[in-house]
């Protein structure tokens, strides 16, 4: 645990985030269910999406995980510095590459979250 926040600490450093700012982090949360045979397929699609996310430094988390009591759902767990910074995020062509990819891919549609933080 300790991990986790030293590195949502740096990342707010990396960013030049003040305490002020922070309230406008966002955080995501997007849920996926790859088909059956398809979960590698899917897993590799992801991947390379989080490696160019996280170049960008308005990037402050974005991590694959998957469900422990539903292996067939995997879920991406994502911090942004701001809105504006998400919906970039959102309209990149990389997620736009990687949402045609997925769509074929998946058992139904995915799910996006957002969260804004409260203090």
């Amino acid at each position: 645990m300790r991990y986790i926040y030293d590195t949502m600490i740096n990342n707010l450093k990396r960013a030049n985030m003040t305490t002020s700012t922070r309230k406008d982090i966002v955080y995501v949360v997007v849920d996926l269910w790859p088909m059956e045979d398809k979960t590698e397929d899917v897993k590799k699609i992801l991947y390379d999406t989080i490696v160019e996310a996280k170049k960008d430094r308005t990037c402050l988390k974005y991590e694959l995980c998957e469900n422990l009591n539903e292996k067939s759902q995997v879920t991406l767990l994502q911090a942004w510095s701001n809105e504006q910074a998400l919906d970039q995020h959102l309209t990149s062509e990389i997620i736009n590459k990687a949402s045609e990819e997925l769509r074929q891919l998946l058992t139904k549609p995915t799910e996006i979250r957002r969260y804004k933080n409260l203090g």
